[in-house]
């Protein structure tokens, strides 16, 4: 599997709304989720906020998945944000994430159908106890998506 190794010295700090997700249906529900974000504004807010002081290739629309990299439960919280430094609307909610080591994929979907059965087997790095992290970059952006692992070396 094609990937790279981020390292980020800094804590992210995601703002956005979390959603609760059947975990059997996630690759169903969260398009919608976004689709939906899309329709009622929610996703040009994120958007405004994106952007603005860039820090590292994280600087667009994230999907923060549950609460550690290995979803096991029968449903988890996807948070839909932005990493964004500036004051928080009250309308939003706040997700600090303190890692620094990162697996970072091409193409979401097939990181995640991929990732537990061949690459973490193999890999010489075993998954961190904080989510994951779906990354959808702007237009004309390559690749279009990433999903970011949380990892620790073996």
């Amino acid at each position: 599997m094609e990937y790279r190794i981020e390292n980020l010295d800094f804590d992210l700090k995601v703002v956005g709304k979390g959603k609760v997700v059947k975990t059997s249906r996630d690759f169903k529900t969260i398009p919608t989720l976004w689709s939906g974000a899309k329709k009622d504004g929610f996703m040009q807010q994120l958007v405004d906020r994106s952007w603005e002081e860039p820090k590292c290739t994280l600087e667009c629309l994230l999907g923060v998945c549950g609460k550690e990299a290995a979803i096991m439960d029968e449903e988890f919280t996807y948070f839909m944000g932005v990493r964004y430094d500036g004051v928080v609307p009250s309308e939003m909610e706040t997700l600090y994430i303190n890692h620094n080591t990162w697996a970072v994929f091409p193409g979401i979907t097939n990181a995640w159908k991929r990732l537990y059965t061949e690459w973490v087997p193999t890999s010489g790095y075993e998954l961190a106890n904080i989510p994951c992290i779906e990354c959808y970059y702007p237009p004309k952006h390559k690749p279009r998506n990433e999903l970011w692992v949380p990892v620790i070396p073996k």
